[in-house]
């Protein structure tokens, strides 16, 4: 009797988890934020792998199956000659646009997205990172960034492969996420409400030694921690620190990991970084990046600008 029951609950147990093993990993969602080579290589046949670099590159190497959509197709251009101030560059694109573009390429709506870029510093974790924020926007949860990029990925043994590569078109719908796009106005109310605000740009920029454009003013936000985007990589390269460095850098910078915060730069871009950081790895759904940041904020004058160091240029 005894073995009876122990044959029967030993084939139900085998059914589980070999249906647990078999079920994809879009359906589940259970894959981490942030991802390292060999777990990208154990799920291969379960994600669809997005390469943000240019043509060129990925023509030489990349990922096999991979698909190319170059960093600068997620952000907008601004018209060549463009004089008006509001029209700003490096700006979230046309929801519509991102849609048909990752249609077109083959990513649709149950697919889990691996977001890779090449590696070769903080620069391309935090592209990573920016792209990873659009998908978020759109909507799209199941998505992972590959920590250290393609170096990494070729460094732990990962086959790359040259030539085109062409998956089959698909249909993205997004369901737009506007509370994670914050604008001037929503920044000013969260500095109303004493949220976190987090400059990640370098040194030079938060005490206002210089400045990302000649519109732009030069200091901070006034009340902004200074948190420089490659201090949450590991020695500034293109890989995350851990949790708990991570939890403890913050903590150093006078942020308080668990409460509401307003990441920026200079264009979004940067601040991506320490953005994914907050949001992605230490879950703090309270953080928002501004995708504005100091290129929007700075150019009105009836947005305030703290400048620690004020050098008088005619002197």
């Amino acid at each position: 009797m005894l073995k009876h029951w122990l044959r029967n609950w030993l084939r139900h147990w085998l059914l589980a988890a070999a249906l647990t093993l078999a079920l994809p990993i879009a359906a589940a969602e259970t894959a981490p934020a942030l991802v390292d080579a060999a777990w990208l290589k154990a799920h291969a046949d379960d994600i669809v792998v997005v390469d943000l670099q240019e043509p060129k590159a990925f023509q030489r190497f990349h990922i096999p199956g991979a698909v190319s959509l170059p960093y600068d197709r997620w952000r907008t251009s601004a018209p060549k000659g463009n004089k008006n101030p509001a029209l700003l560059e490096s700006m979230l694109p046309d929801v519509a646009a991102l849609a048909a573009m990752l249609g077109e390429s083959g990513v649709g709506n149950d697919d889990h997205v691996v977001i890779v870029a090449t590696g070769r510093g903080a620069g391309d974790l935090a592209a990573a990172a920016r792209v990873f924020w659009t998908f978020n926007v759109l909507g799209h949860d199941a998505v992972s960034v590959l920590d250290g990029g393609l170096v990494a990925y070729a460094d732990a043994g990962g086959r790359l492969v040259k030539g085109p590569e062409r998956r089959a078109a698909s249909t993205f719908e997004p369901a737009l996420r506007p509370e994670l796009i914050p604008d001037a106005a929503a920044v000013e109310a969260a500095r109303a409400a004493d949220a976190q605000l987090v400059d990640a740009r370098s040194e030079g920029e938060f005490v206002g030694i210089y400045t990302g454009d000649s519109d732009e003013r030069p200091g901070t936000i006034p009340g902004a921690r200074h948190l420089p985007y490659d201090w949450v990589a590991a020695d500034g390269g293109a890989k995350l620190r851990s949790a708990g460095a991570l939890a403890q850098l913050f903590e150093a910078r006078g942020i308080d990991p668990s409460q509401a915060q307003v990441h920026f730069c200079h264009s979004g871009n940067r601040a991506a970084l320490t953005w994914f950081a907050a949001y992605a790895v230490l879950g703090n759904e309270e953080a928002k990046l501004y995708d504005g940041s100091m290129m929007e904020w700075a150019q009105s004058d009836d947005r305030p600008v703290a400048a620690e160091i004020e050098l008088c240029e005619a002197c």
